[in-house]
C-alpha cells in the first residue's frame, strides 16, 4: 500500500526539527560549558585556602569604604554567613553588618577542593567587633569558596562558638 505524500512529507518536517532541536539544545549546553571556565585544579587546596582566608580576613581590617567595596566582588551572589550567635546573613545584610578585625592568627587549617568548590576549616584567634561588641576569641571557622567569573569567591562562612581556654 502506497504512503499518503503528504503524511510522509510531515513525518520528515517533524523529524527534522526534532533533530534540529536537539542540536540546538547540545549546542548550547556545549557552549555554557565552554563559557564558564572550571576552576583550575589546586594542587595544594590547603596553601589555597589560606591564601583567601588571609585575603577576607584582611579585606575585614580595612576602612568601611573600602571594606565594603572589596566585599561587593569577594563574596559570590549567594553568599551566606551564620555567626555563632544565630546571626544568619546574607550577601547583602553582610555588607551593612560585617564584622571589624584588629588582629588575627589563623591555625590547624585543612583545605578540600572537589570541582569549583573549595572548603576549607581553621581555628582563628581573633580581635573583632561585631555588632559593636568588641571581642578576642579563639574558635573553629568554616569558609566555603567557589570558582565564578575567573576567581574564587566567598559563598559561606561559618563562626562557631569559642573554645574553652
Amino acid at each position: 500500500m502506497l504512503q499518503n505524500p503528504v503524511r510522509a512529507l510531515r513525518r520528515r518536517g517533524a523529524l527534522i526539527v526534532a533533530l534540529l532541536g536537539a542540536a540546538a539544545i547540545l549546542l548550547s549546553a556545549c557552549s555554557a560549558a565552554t563559557s564558564t571556565p572550571a576552576a583550575p585544579p589546586t594542587t595544594d587546596p590547603a596553601a589555597q585556602g589560606a591564601s583567601l582566608v588571609n585575603e577576607f580576613l584582611t579585606i575585614l581590617q580595612q576602612p568601611d569604604a573600602a571594606k565594603a567595596d572589596r566585599l561587593k566582588t569577594f563574596l559570590s551572589p549567594e553568599f551566606q554567613l551564620v555567626r555563632d550567635t544565630g546571626d544568619q546573613l546574607n550577601k547583602d545584610a553582610y555588607l551593612l553588618k560585617s564584622a571589624v578585625v584588629a588582629t588575627f592568627k589563623i591555625a590547624n587549617l585543612v583545605g578540600t577542593q572537589g570541582g569549583d568548590v573549595l572548603v576549607v576549616s581553621y581555628r582563628l584567634t581573633t580581635s573583632e567587633t561585631i555588632n559593636g561588641v568588641a571581642q578576642t576569641t579563639t574558635a573553629p571557622r568554616l569558609s566555603v569558596f567557589r570558582w565564578m567569573d575567573g576567581a574564587w569567591r566567598l559563598s559561606a562562612h561559618s563562626n562557631f562558638g569559642a573554645l574553652p581556654k
